[in-house]
């Protein structure tokens, strides 16, 4: 009985002894059982006193005195008192009431989710005359609680028979330590019985033959023994050393006869190697032993016997123990008695082949307690071992690996003819993955025996087809079908710490491979931050390495990516914006292993994204834009793929800047294009390389046409000149057709980019400023290069024109995501202005040329046009013309930065600065930039001559005598008064004119005739001006009623003529008035 139930306070009607002493530990929680005081009837506990007065109450064990022995005190100190595995009743009982209470709870609950029966109904009313319930549902909880109240009736009835048997704990436990006891002694009487029959047996070979006290006594006394019996032996002579060496020669010329001639026949195919030397024959068997043996009688029928043996591979005993030889000595003369040589041989050779496999295992075992511990496991056999490698590679239900070393018996295939070189031998087989490999021949060196080295060789077999398969598929990937990556494979067949496989991650990152040969574990170089986490699921049962090295490649690849962008200005976009279905008709990848990666440039908006797909298939780079946001998820507006390196890119900082370059020129077309579309304007993309960018990144490039753009470009008639000076012409387009927009560069915004739209920056460094601006080339080759020859190279800061091709090279500046067409449309415009005001220049050659010509600025400078050769000379010519103000050239400022208003300057003693307000208008009205060169010089002599009389009156009207007054109602037409003081009382005399620009016989000239001639005819103005009016000059003549002037000097001299007629009436004394 191995334990005992020990009920608490009860009566059992049995006198109470002394046998539980005065402690009991029940062996549970330690406590222990106090004898109580004898005079107390009641405790505080309120449990009654048992029959005899006593009741037992469990005290803490560390309240025991320390000299109160576990132990019952009745018996002897001898018997041990056993508590182990005692268990309270009231413990049981506890545990019994609550497990049954907790069943009875689950019962309830469980009878609660039955379904109710349904009660039948009659005519829709319920029938109750039915007392007895018998539908199925009722049955069924009346079952199951029947069962349930015989399950506990059961338990509980075990616990009542247990509680009775309690009663006779005490004894019960006196028994179990006196019977305890009893077993001990007679283990004891056994073990004692077991050691003398043992040491008898050890003594048998250290008995000795009774001494002969008395004969040794003899001999040892007077040197003999006279009752000894003499045989009458005659000791022979000893040997010379010559007879030694004539038995020698003769027993070798006896070996030598019976192995040639009576035993040749006899000899075993493998004992042919032999040699007969010192009375012996020597027998050799390469790489197993040597065997001496030689005969004792000239009878070729009689055996040959033993003399030496010694192995012939290392590592063996090079001397035999004395033991050995002679259980050997006597085995092999007996085999020789019975079998002969050929028996000799077969023993011997069995003993050597067995030799060579427990020398093997000897060496397993020694590699398994020091390198190899806890890899390997190795197993004896019927001469074989058995060696299991990598056994904590894998869980212990995993396939495994081993190999079997063993004798075979070299019995040849059924059918074949035995023969006699035929023998059994060391064998080595091998188990890969629970599957026997036949077709590999590993070599087993049985000279030198190392099974460090059979393992090695094995393992090494074993990498290598490992190895081998993750190459061959990985070469079947396009990344390495391609040599996109490389990919190699060194094998060794002997040390497998050599064979290893070495896999391009990315462009400056190699993997190598390995396999532990000891453990068979995957170890990958160099220690890159992924490479512990992608080693533990390549070492994980059950994974594919391939999917593992290629997920590692990729999430590496993807980090490496994240981590040189960043620093260059691409985040990584946590969280996908896109769903993944609705990424499966953008990517055609269905590779489980693909890694996605978003990303977005600084000062970026959130509508453009770069998605970038990493798998052993190929990279993939993505642009997608984002539609407006949907209640289901964002969209794809668009998806550009873009043709960056299919290898491995050297992510360097030149990379980045060109996919910044290149996906921000996509984007720019993108923007560009939808802004051409809803302007209605003809245009073609195309892919042209640059120099600036690798070959594959073909820079996107919009071809525009320029009729489209500027409508005013297309071939139109138009006006040249003005009133008196116009000419209807034919205008050719001044460029070609198309202006090719492209993309170059991106750079941080500067403060004026920013400014214009509204955002100042404070303080931020530039390298990390997120504000970008898009740098973008548009081109555009004229037609006539002669019309540009006034032109500089260097047009503007951000436009050149190259005057051997003939091409404007416009630089435009734009914020991200804002379309260029506006600004290249406004520079545009600003190079037609300036190509009208080139080709008015052009054609108007006399008297303007040009010092400087920008988009922003142009300096001019003008005078009169040349002179005609007068063809008669004239007397009238006014003496007073200053040849010398001819001669001067005016310069002229036209400021071009507001396209809407251009700004005229002049110098401040201009002739032309009383018209200042009509040049300005001029220019900025249509087609006015490309009238002024022609205006300028046509009018310089008429305002210079007005000038000039206006300054020769300033004395007169000091003196109130007369005054001049200048009306320029155009540029063409402009009133001159006169106003001369008259007698008192009467008016003012008052003489205007006109001064027109005409047009005379296909020329221009300035026309002055009487504003109010039909009003004043025969006036005394009217008398002095006939002398004009039917005068001529050198440039100038007159008309009857007017008088025309050229535009040189021809005017000037006319109103120097008409200007001093006018004096003359001055000079007259003023008509008296009526």
């Amino acid at each position: 009985m191995a334990a005992v139930m020990k009920m608490e306070p009860a009566q059992n009607g049995v006198r109470s002894t002394n046998h539980d002493r005065d402690l009991k530990l029940n062996g549970v929680d330690g406590g222990g059982m106090v004898k109580p005081d004898p005079d107390a009837k009641y405790f505080a506990d309120g449990a009654a006193a048992n029959m005899d007065g006593v009741q037992q109450i469990q005290t803490p064990a560390q309240s025991l005195p320390a000299d109160n022995p576990s132990r019952m005190n009745d018996l002897p100190d001898e018997i041990q008192h056993i508590t182990e595995n005692f268990l309270s009743i009231s413990q049981l009982l506890s545990r019994l009431a609550q497990k049954s209470h907790n069943e009875l709870q689950d019962k309830i609950i469980e009878l609660a989710k039955k379904p109710l029966p349904i009660a039948p109904t009659l005519n829709g009313h319920m029938d109750h005359s039915n007392i007895e319930d018998a539908s199925v549902e009722n049955l069924d909880k009346k079952v199951l609680l029947l069962r349930f109240a015989q399950e506990q009736h059961a338990k509980w009835v075990k616990a009542l028979v247990i509680t009775e048997w309690s009663k006779k704990a005490g004894l019960v436990s006196k028994l179990i330590d006196l019977k305890g006891h009893l077993q001990q002694q007679m283990m004891t009487y056994d073990l004692a019985l077991d050691s003398m029959m043992t040491c008898k047996r050890n003594l048998a070979y250290a008995r000795l033959p009774s001494p002969d006290l008395k004969t040794a006594l003899q001999v040892l006394t007077t040197g003999n023994a006279p009752w000894l019996p003499d045989f009458g032996y005659i000791e022979p002579p000893p040997l010379t050393a010559k007879e030694q060496l004539k038995w020698l020669d003769d027993i070798n010329t006896l070996l030598s006869l019976r192995l040639t001639i009576g035993d040749y026949e006899k000899i075993p195919y493998h004992f042919r190697n032999y040699k007969i030397s010192s009375g012996r024959v020597t027998f050799t068997v390469e790489g197993e032993f040597e065997v001496d043996l030689t005969i004792a009688d000239e009878d070729v029928e009689k055996q040959f016997w033993f003399i030496d043996f010694r192995f012939l591979f290392a590592p063996s005993p090079a001397k035999l123990s004395e033991t050995f030889r002679l259980h050997l000595e006597v085995k092999v003369n007996d085999v020789l008695a019975s079998e002969g040589l050929a028996g000799c041989y077969r023993y011997l050779h069995e003993l050597v082949l067995t030799h060579k496999v427990n020398e093997v295992r000897r060496q397993a075992l020694q590699l398994g307690r020091s390198r190899w511990v806890d890899t390997l496991k190795i197993e004896p056999l019927n001469r074989s071992l058995a060696i299991q490698y990598w056994t904590s590679r894998y869980p212990p239900n995993a396939p495994k690996n081993w190999i079997i070393i063993g004798v075979h018996s070299g019995a040849p295939p059924p059918g074949v003819q035995p023969h006699p070189k035929f023998k059994s031998y060391v064998s080595l087989r091998w188990f890969r993955n629970n599957l026997e490999i036949k077709d590999v021949d590993i070599p087993l060196d049985l000279t030198s025996i190392s099974t460090e080295t059979v393992l090695k060789a094995v393992i090494a077999r074993h990498v290598e087809q490992i190895l081998t398969a993750i190459h061959a598929k990985l070469l079947e990937k396009p990344r390495f079908a391609k040599r996109e990556a490389s990919l190699a494979l060194h094998i060794s067949r002997t040390e497998p710490t050599e064979s290893f496989l070495t896999m391009q991650f990315t462009r400056l990152d190699t993997v190598t491979i390995r396999i532990d040969p000891i453990t068979g574990l995957f170890a990958l170089e160099p220690r890159l931050r992924l490479i512990p986490a992608g080693e533990n699921n390549l070492n994980m049962f059950g994974k594919d390495p391939v999917v593992e090295l290629e997920r590692l490649r990729n999430i590496h690849a993807l980090e490496e990516l994240v981590r040189r962008g960043k620093s260059l200005g691409w985040q990584q976009i946590a969280r996908s914006p896109i769903k993944p279905e609705d990424l499966r008709p953008i990517l055609n990848n269905r590779e489980a292993t693909h890694v996605l990666g978003w990303f977005r440039r600084q000062g970026w908006n959130s509508q453009f994204s770069l998605l970038v797909s990493l798998s052993l298939s190929g990279d993939q780079w993505w642009l997608i834009e984002l539609g407006p946001n949907h209640p289901t998820g964002s969209r794809i507006r668009s998806h550009v793929p873009l043709p960056l390196t299919p290898g491995q890119p050297n992510l360097g900082d030149p990379f980045f800047s060109d996919l910044t370059v290149f996906v921000t020129a996509i984007i720019t077309q993108l923007t560009d294009v939808r802004e051409l579309c809803s302007r209605r304007i003809r245009h073609m993309t195309r892919q042209l390389p640059s120099s600036n960018m690798p070959p594959r990144l073909k820079l996107p490039t919009i071809l525009i046409r320029l009729s489209e753009i500027l409508p005013s470009a297309r071939a139109q008639t138009g006006d040249a000149g003005g009133e008196g000076g116009r000419t209807e012409r034919r205008r050719r387009p001044w460029a070609a057709e198309s202006v090719r927009l492209i993309v170059t560069g991106v750079q941080p915004a500067s403060s004026d980019d920013l400014a214009s739209r509204g955002i100042f920056r404070a303080g931020v460094s530039t390298r990390n400023d997120p504000y970008t601006c898009v740098i973008a080339s548009a081109s555009i080759v004229v037609l006539d290069k002669s019309k540009f020859k006034l032109l500089s190279s260097k047009v503007d800061h951000d436009v050149s024109f190259s005057h051997r091709t003939g091409e404007f090279s416009l630089r435009i500046r734009a914020g991200f995501g804002e379309s260029m067409i506006s600004s290249l449309t406004s520079r545009l415009q600003a190079i037609e202005r300036l190509v009208e005001f080139l080709d008015s220049i052009s054609r108007n050659s006399q008297g303007v040329e040009c010092e400087s010509i920008t988009l922003r600025k142009v300096v001019f400078t003008y005078a009169d046009p040349t002179l005609p050769t007068p063809a008669v000379p004239s007397e009238a010519q006014a003496p007073s013309v200053k040849r010398e103000a001819s001669a001067r050239r005016w310069k002229v400022w036209l400021d071009l930065r507001k396209p809407q208003s251009v700004k005229v300057t002049l110098e401040p003693d201009n002739p032309h600065v009383r018209v200042l307000d009509m040049l300005q208008t001029l220019v900025n009205a249509e087609k006015g930039l490309e009238s002024l060169p022609f205006w300028l010089p046509m009018t310089l002599s008429a305002v210079r001559g007005m000038e000039a009389v206006d300054e020769s009156w300033h004395q007169l009207q000091i003196s109130r005598r007369g005054m001049f007054e200048i009306f320029n109602k155009s540029l063409d037409w402009t009133t001159l008064r006169y106003t001369l003081s008259s007698s008192p009382g009467a008016p003012p005399r008052k003489l205007n004119l006109d001064v027109r620009l005409r047009q005379r016989r296909g020329e221009a000239w300035w026309h002055i005739c009487r504003s109010d001639r039909r009003a004043a005819e025969g006036d005394e103005f009217d008398k002095a001006l006939k002398k004009v009016w039917e005068g001529k000059g050198a440039n100038w003549k007159g008309l009857s009623r007017a008088a025309a002037g050229r535009p040189a000097a021809g005017i000037e001299e006319l109103l120097q003529a008409i200007d001093k007629v006018v004096r003359t009436v001055l000079e007259q004394p003023p008509p008296v008035a009526p």
